[in-house]
Parts: C-alpha cells; structure tokens; sequence
C-alpha cells in the first residue's frame, strides 16, 4: 500500500508539492468532461504523462457523477428511477470506462446516493481554531421530502443494481477496478422519505455481492465507516478485514472523526475516536495494495491551510504506514 491524494491537479505547483512531501500515486478529479462522450483520451494520455515526469503514477479517475445528469442536479437520472435518461448517462460511463482503460488508468470512483451528502453547522471550532465538517441528526430537518414520492431501500437497491449490471461487465471486459463511495453519512431509514442503503457496512455488503467481479469493489472510507456504527473504534478493523480479505478495497480514505453514529465531527486524524494504527494494521493483515488518502482535512481561516492540512496528513499516513510495515 502507499499514500495518494484526490485533491491536487497536475499543474507544476501541485505535482511539485506532492513530490516533495513524498506522493506519488494519485487520483485525479479535473478531467473536462464532455457531455457527448465522456473524456478526452489525449488529455489523459497528457496529464498521466505529466505526472510521471514527476515520478507521479495516476492510478485513479473519478467519474464526475454530479454532472451527469443533462437537467441539472447532482444526481443522476438512473439514480432518480428515470432510465429513459438514466440509459445515456449509464451509456457515457460504460465509455468513459473504456477511455480509461485506452489511457492505461486502471481504476476509477464514483458514488451511487439518491440523496446528496447531509452536514449541520460547524460547531465548536476545533484545535487551533479548525473548521470541522459536522453532523448532528438532532439539528438537521428530517422530516421534509427530498422527493415527491418516498424511495425505499427495495427502489433504492433496483435503481443500484440496474447501473452496476449494465457497468461491471465493461469494467471485468477492460479490467478496470470500479471503487464505489459510500454515502455520507449513515442516515436512519426514511430520513426526509429516502432509505439510504449506502451508508455503511451493511450496504457494502450487500453491493459487492451484486454482479461479482475482480473489478467490481469499494472506495472504503474510514471516516463513514465510523459513522456508521456506535463503537467506530472496535469496530472498524473488523470492516477493514472483511472487504480487504476479500480483495475489495479499492481505495482507503484514512481519517478520523469525534462521535459515532448521528452525531460526530471530521477531525485531525490524530485526535478522533478512532485508534489509527489498529486501522493501517488491519490494512496490513489483509495485504491491501493500493492507495491510502488523506479524503478531507479541517478548515482554517489562514490562507494556506489547506496546503499546511495536507502535508500533515500525508506526513501522518506515511509514517503510520512505516510503523506498521515495520512490525514483525
């Protein structure tokens, strides 16, 4: 396994500053998307060459699913039950796919949510003055309709299958890993009349199981995962073992949260509730292959806090991961 990031591009200044702070495999988020077709395969050609001037692998795409949608909104017509639509967009994946794997980037993320990601207002600021990304179920509004008609789990779960039946054959044909993200957070069943079925554990269970395939498998986010459950602690090891074991971890997003399930905070991985070694050594024992990532970092007021936040916690990765791997 190695450390990545998602959130630099492949300009000079950013390919520099990954370099320097010891990434070299990454993600990338800023191809053009083209409507009509996809992705360029020439400009992903370029950028993966770029990155490798600077000893750089981009291993990963993201396909930009909050713009496929041709009326607007960040979610798509075949997660909307709409496939008269839904089939286009399902169509252009399936050949950004196949762009993909002409460009020699073997893997790619994405989400499936009928709802879109839940937060509440940032409060108390954290160490240092951090900005901490916040869910508190007790402040949010529950209970107005996202939709004019409630989606249960059984609609939720045929529009899920519908895509991935219709994908994964691309994917296994050109052996592109496909590396699905949880929804964030878990929500309780009929949360504003949707049953959200990706939230957790649970869910990815029941979604690997779906068209089996060596390509078909999770970006595993630590930080959902935890909040997901009541005792993130113990008990996500034991979610790490189970979809590492069986080779489905695609992609690791490595951060921490204060709280568990329905109320918590995004924080310093240092500081969580989470025991982070525990969790790379569990990475360890299933012989994970791929990149770990920062995800998101806290917000500071200073101009360069992001850079600042992102250099630690690659820092923080890289010498968790020689702790670990150094171990008998």
């Amino acid at each position: 396994m190695h450390v990545g990031t998602q959130q630099f591009n492949t300009s000079d200044v950013d390919l520099e500053y990954l370099a320097r702070h010891g990434v070299f495999n990454k993600n990338e988020n800023f191809i053009t998307f083209h409507r009509a077709y996809g992705w360029d395969v020439k400009e992903l050609k370029e950028k993966k060459e770029k990155c490798a001037r600077f000893g750089i692998d981009m291993e990963m795409v993201a396909i930009p699913l909050a713009h496929l949608n041709v009326n607007g909104g960040g979610i798509p017509n075949f997660m909307l039950g709409n496939y008269e639509e839904g089939d286009k967009e399902i169509e252009l994946v399936c050949n950004m796919i196949k762009q993909a794997a002409e460009a020699e980037i073997p893997s790619i993320k994405y989400f499936l949510c009928a709802l879109e990601n839940q937060r509440t207002e940032s409060k108390p600021p954290g160490r240092g003055g951090s900005q901490y990304s916040t869910w508190n179920l007790e402040e949010a509004d529950s209970t107005t309709p996202r939709f004019d008609e409630p989606v249960t789990a059984d609609e939720n779960w045929r529009r899920i299958t519908y895509f991935l039946e219709r994908v994964i054959p691309v994917a296994t044909e050109y052996k592109i890993r496909m590396a699905c993200h949880p929804c964030d957070p878990w929500l309780p069943p009929g949360y504003k009349g949707v049953d959200r079925v990706m939230g957790g554990f649970d869910g990815f269970k029941r979604f690997i199981e779906i068209c089996p395939s060596p390509y078909h498998g999770v970006n595993l986010c630590l930080g959902c995962m935890a909040e997901s459950v009541t005792d993130p602690k113990n008990e996500v090891p034991d979610i790490i073992r189970y979809f590492g074991s069986r080779k489905k971890i695609f992609l690791c997003h490595f951060r921490n949260i204060v709280g568990a399930r329905n109320k918590f905070q995004e924080v310093w991985p240092d500081e969580g509730v989470m025991n982070m070694r525990w969790n790379m050594k569990a990475l360890k024992e299933v012989e994970y292959p791929h990149m770990v990532v920062p995800d998101h970092a806290p917000g500071h007021k200073d101009p360069e806090s992001g850079r600042q936040a992102f250099a630690y916690e690659f820092g923080y990765i890289k010498a968790m991961m020689q702790a670990v791997m150094d171990e008998d």
